[in-house]
């Protein structure tokens, strides 16, 4: 069985040419410090899956569509498209969907997450924007396969690859990267971390931690 060691939302920035957004410093780097710890536990999680096979290929995408889509929607309420206007462009319900019908796979969304103030938004959208990144990774281990229904279920992985979402994130995030958002990006990164820990955690039949959720990181300042 080939394994992929699959990367986290919020850990994909290794695999991109960020070096070219030096302004993009700050909070980005911020909100990659104090979700190391959950990357590596999701990683940790994630990384026996052989995406190859259509049982854990399904599983991958019943995990990311039980988070995604309630963080999306999440997004959706706080009016994440006055912040980013191509908000359409960027969602990835449609693309997970159409996936999931493709293969037989259940959807079935964890609980709303809280509410998301503006930093909450941007937080949300760091972990989010950043998984686009892993899906070269993941869409070349996809490509392995010898199964038809893998390899026409890739639209989520493929979301975005004419888009320059990544670079255009990094510019609102940067513009609003002051000391008032910061605690809420805090949380709502985490927050998005904790909502793919627990549908992985499902998957698995156990728990994320003790209490079911993350430990609550310190501030970068």
């Amino acid at each position: 069985m080939r394994r992929v060691t699959m990367l986290t939302p919020a850990g994909l920035h290794k695999i991109s040419g960020m070096a070219a957004y030096p302004a993009a410093a700050g909070l980005r780097l911020c909100l990659r410090s104090v979700t190391a710890q959950a990357h590596a536990r999701l990683d940790a999680r994630r990384g026996a899956l052989d995406l190859t096979s259509l049982p854990d290929y399904r599983r991958f995408l019943e995990d990311s569509a039980a988070a995604l889509l309630p963080l999306e929607a999440a997004l959706a309420a706080a009016r994440v498209a006055e912040i980013f206007p191509d908000w359409e462009l960027r969602s990835r319900q449609a693309a997970i969907t159409e996936d999931l019908a493709r293969i037989g796979g259940q959807i079935e969304p964890l609980p709303a997450p809280a509410p998301l103030d503006f930093g909450g938004v941007l937080g949300t959208m760091y972990v989010l924007e950043a998984s686009r990144l892993d899906a070269r990774v993941l869409l070349n281990a996809v490509k392995r396969s010898t199964d038809a229904q893998v390899l026409h279920a890739t639209a989520f992985l493929r979301h975005g690859a004419d888009h320059q979402f990544w670079s255009s994130f990094l510019m609102i995030l940067e513009s609003h990267a002051d000391a008032d958002h910061e605690a809420g990006a805090i949380d709502g990164a985490m927050q998005a971390f904790a909502m793919f820990e627990r549908a992985a955690a499902w998957a698995h039949q156990s728990q994320p931690g003790a209490d079911g959720g993350v430990p609550a990181p310190p501030p970068c300042r």
